[in-house]
């Protein structure tokens, strides 16, 4: 069995390729290398989160072919870790985390404090939001919105105060904030971790398990609010966090395939010689 590598010239898919390399030999799987946007049902795919493999990733959700996702970090240094995952981006993988999983290095989650007075924060994503956005205009009327686009998209919505948009900029878009409001961006885990409530609308958000899901959920009074956070798992829910990305040691060590492998079995079938379980 192999591993295909979708790499094109983008600089970090070009960082992380070698990387790959390194971790799979630790376990004596061959990786090749293709700058093709179809899937190879031959061996298991690794696509980056980008737009060159729209193609690759549909096929191989489609025929079943193994695929395995690599994106944005949910915290630390974007430059220092990606999330890697079965099948999807963000919370549409498989990260083949339970609740009780051994204790791995994440942030200190902080007990959620609330500011009824502050500023609410709404994040934009990389897709087209406008529609849900006018319907959060209603619900938000009278509170002061502050807006903050996707990094790579600098909108504006109207009627906001907006933030430019910046990779690096959230925890200054969050300082004071009352709560912080997205669809289903890593955003949301930003402002878990950093003390803001946060709520999440979509399914796929990687900070729903500790989030509201509407802004009518969100409580009123400050003591069923701070009843309602304390039953949030925040420790249980960073410490799964923290195994859905790796560090660059961590994936040339191959230590992220000791991992993920166990979600290769239920994908490969019987086709797939057991060595790659080793």
């Amino acid at each position: 069995m192999k591993f295909i590598v979708h790499a094109n010239s983008v600089d970090w898919q070009r960082e992380y390729l070698p990387r790959f390399c390194a971790g799979f030999t630790v376990h004596d799987i061959p990786v090749h290398h293709t700058t093709e946007d179809n899937a190879d049902p031959s061996g298991i795919n690794i696509i980056f989160a980008n737009n060159s493999w729209k193609k690759t990733e549909a096929q191989c959700i489609r025929r079943d072919i193994p695929l395995i996702t690599v994106g944005r970090c949910f915290f630390g240094s974007r430059f220092d870790s990606v999330a890697i995952g079965w099948d999807g981006f963000n919370g549409a993988a498989d990260f083949c985390v339970g609740d009780t999983m051994p204790q791995k290095d994440h942030p200190t989650v902080p007990g959620i404090a609330w500011n009824p007075e502050g500023h609410v924060v709404v994040c934009g994503e990389f897709r087209e939001m406008g529609q849900w956005c006018e319907e959060l205009k209603t619900v938000l009327k009278g509170e002061d919105v502050v807006f903050r686009s996707h990094p790579f998209k600098n909108d504006v919505v109207k009627g906001w105060r907006t933030i430019p948009a910046g990779q690096d900029n959230i925890e200054v878009v969050l300082n004071g904030a009352k709560a912080c409001i997205t669809y289903d961006s890593i955003a949301g885990c930003d402002a878990v971790f950093a003390g803001v409530p946060s709520i999440t609308y979509g399914e796929n958000a990687m900070a729903r398990d500790v989030s509201w899901h509407s802004w009518k959920e969100l409580p009123k009074n400050f003591f069923d609010f701070m009843m309602q956070a304390q039953h949030k798992p925040l420790d249980i829910w960073a410490n799964r966090l923290a195994y859905c990305q790796w560090t660059h040691a961590e994936i040339e060590s191959g230590e992220f395939w000791d991992h993920l492998k166990q979600g290769a079995e239920t994908r490969v079938g019987k086709t797939i010689k057991r060595d790659i379980f080793r």
